[in-house]
This record gives C-alpha cells, structure tokens and sequence, in this order.
C-alpha cells in the first residue's frame, strides 16, 4: 500500500523571548493512502505545528516530511503551491468569507487554475450537491448553521480535486449532532471517492467513531501509535489511557473509586476487577462461565459495549466474591482468553490508606 504522507524524525524548534522551544521532537508518522487516519493529542501538544509542517506552512528545523512523494523542504514557492492544491484543508472556524455567497466561497480555489471558466460554476455546484447544500447556492455564510458552513468548507477543500483532506479540529465548534453528519460526510468521501482523510483533534470519540488508525501525540513526541481498535483495547501511554478511560466513562467509576464514594464499596472478601477484549476474535460470555467455571459470584457494578472498526470492543467492571484460590485462576483464565485484566482493588487500599494518614495529620 502507497504511503502519502511519510514522516521521519520531524523537528521544530521555535525561538521566543524565553529561549528555545521544541514544538515538534523526532516525530515519525506515516499515512498509507485511502484511510481515515488521526492523530490526537491535548491542547498545546503540538498538533497545529505537525499539519503546517505537512502542508509546508512551516519548515522543518530537522528530519523529513514527504508529501505524495514529494519532500515538502525541497519544493519552492510553485512547487508548494501545486502540492496544496492536492491537500484539502479545513479548518475549525471555517474561515469562509463573510461577504461572498456560499457558491462563490467553494469557487473561490478554483480562480487562477486551469479549469475553464464555464465549467467553474458547474464543478461548485457538484461540490455542493455532494455535501447536501445544493439549495444554498446563494446563500451567505451567516445565514447558515455551524455544521453547515462546515459542509461549505468541506465542499470548498475539494474544488481542487485534491488526494488529501486534512481536517484540524474540524468538529470542535459543532454540537455532537451536527458533528456526527460531519463525520458521516468523511466517511462517505473517503468510501466513495477514495479520499486520504487526515483528522487532527483532541477528540477521542471522533477517533473511535471514523478512524482506523491514529497517532497520539504528547508535548511534541509521538508516545503511541497503532490501530484504534488496539489503542482503546490496550493503551500503552498513559495520555492514550487518560483518553480512552474518558470516552468510555471508565474515569467516571474510578473517580468515585478514588473518591471513597458510597457508591462504589467493598466488602471483606470482595475483588473488584476490571476485564476488557484486546483480542477482535473474543467474545465469550464471561460472567456465566466465571460463575460456573470457579464458583465464585460476579456482581456488575459497570459495563461498555463500543464498536470499533466494526468489531465488538467490551469493558466490564465486577465485584468478584469467593476464595481467593478461586478468584486468582479465574483471572488467569480470562487472560488466556485474551480478556485483559486490572484488579482495582488496591486502590481502595490506597484511599484509606490516604485518608488515615489525614486523620493522623500526616499529610
């Protein structure tokens, strides 16, 4: 498979009033051509820097970015200038043009090319059928809803006929509905028309919902790559961690753990364990076989179901009672089925130990 995007060793590195700043440390990604790729990270990692160094805004300080073939830091201004055309971009704001009509925003790319000037209106008028707004020809952007100047962007990005559409943080602005038709719209350009889709966000719900591969970055370094199925299964990082256990409402159960909420409590005996598929091919019912495997009683106190790449990705969260014996082959078990397995229950040992040492004023 034919990579677009190829980056080795990327560095960028920034001169303030503060000294030095390493926006970017020896990132290396690639990007195989027709998927949906993202690439995640939070506010400030270094996300806006990676895409103006791929679509040659900045220059590199160090390693190599190579775009469709081509190595963004050897092209000149019209070298530059051909490759953009081959790289859609959109934008979170959608930076429309507030004094154009909707039609003459998506035409405005196509001016100074070599389309000829009566198949112009034709081509935008396509584009906006493509992303549903046909009716809105002339209309102007603030007589349109957020998602629907997006579409706008989106059908503007496309003019050129690009072979990439990278979107940085193009759902943020929108509510979670108006964001799903968005992502519904991705997906369709990239089944349908063969369209790399590159998505910047800090959003892992949009990750799990489009993508199937992804990079995780964290204050310039790339700490974790792979598919999404296996980041959710098996996070590695503890960012990745941090981004999983929010989207699946995990962090919900162990702040309440952490918490000593009444909520959540253990009696003498109690395991509290947490077991999650990493294996696509799993999918067994676990709690009935526990029970009668190993005699013990399995009490749910949460659980998730996520489809991820159309495959079942499950997460469970149970108080296990009976002899410890029991309870220790039951999760040897579990692992031998590809179940990944946390016993959670040092961490109500952690809080009571935390909070005797307030009483005590230890802290």
């Amino acid at each position: 498979m034919t990579n677009v995007i190829e980056i080795v060793n990327l560095k960028k590195t920034y001169s303030s009033s503060h000294g030095m700043h390493s926006a970017l440390k020896d990132v290396s990604l690639t990007v195989p051509e027709g998927c949906i790729y993202g690439i995640i990270g939070l506010s400030g990692a270094g996300k806006s820097t990676l895409v103006r160094c791929i679509n040659g805004i900045e220059s590199k300080t160090g390693g190599s970015v190579k775009v469709l073939g081509q190595e963004v830091g050897d092209l000149g201004a019209n070298g530059l200038k051909s490759l953009r055309r081959n790289i859609g971009m959109v934008f979170q704001q959608f930076n429309l043009m507030p004094s154009r009509t909707v039609i003459q925003n998506v035409l405005l790319p196509l001016r100074g090319t070599s389309v000829p000037r009566g198949e112009r209106k034709v081509k935008a008028e396509r584009l906006l059928e493509l992303v549903g707004l046909e009716r809105y020809a002339d209309a102007y952007p603030s007589q349109l809803s957020g998602g629907q100047q997006q579409r706008v962007a989106i059908a503007r990005a496309l003019a050129n006929d690009p072979q990439i559409l990278l979107c940085d943080e193009a759902t943020s602005a929108l509510d979670p509905d108006t964001t799903k038709t968005i992502l519904d719209l991705l997906v369709k350009l990239n089944r349908e028309y063969g369209l790399t889709v590159i998505v910047v966000t800090h959003q892992m719900d949009v990750v799990k919902t489009i993508c199937t591969d992804v990079s995780v970055i964290d204050q310039g370094r790339i700490v974790e790559q792979g598919s999404v199925y296996k980041i959710f299964a098996d996070p590695e990082s503890s960012l990745a961690k941090r981004f999983v256990e929010s989207s699946t409402g995990l962090n919900r159960i162990l702040s309440l753990i952490d918490s000593g909420s009444s909520a959540i409590g253990l009696d003498e005996g109690e395991r509290l364990i947490h077991m999650q598929y990493v294996d696509k091919k799993v999918s067994e019912a676990l709690v009935s076989e526990i029970t009668k495997r190993f005699g013990l009683t399995v009490n749910i106190v949460y659980g998730s179901l996520e489809i991820i790449e159309n495959y079942p990705l499950g997460g469970i969260i149970a108080k296990f009672v009976g002899s410890g014996h029991g309870v220790e082959e039951s999760i040897d078990w579990l692992r031998s089925k590809g179940i990944k397995v946390d016993d959670l229950t040092p961490r109500f040992g952690s809080k009571a130990e935390a909070d005797a040492k307030k009483e005590k004023g230890d802290d």
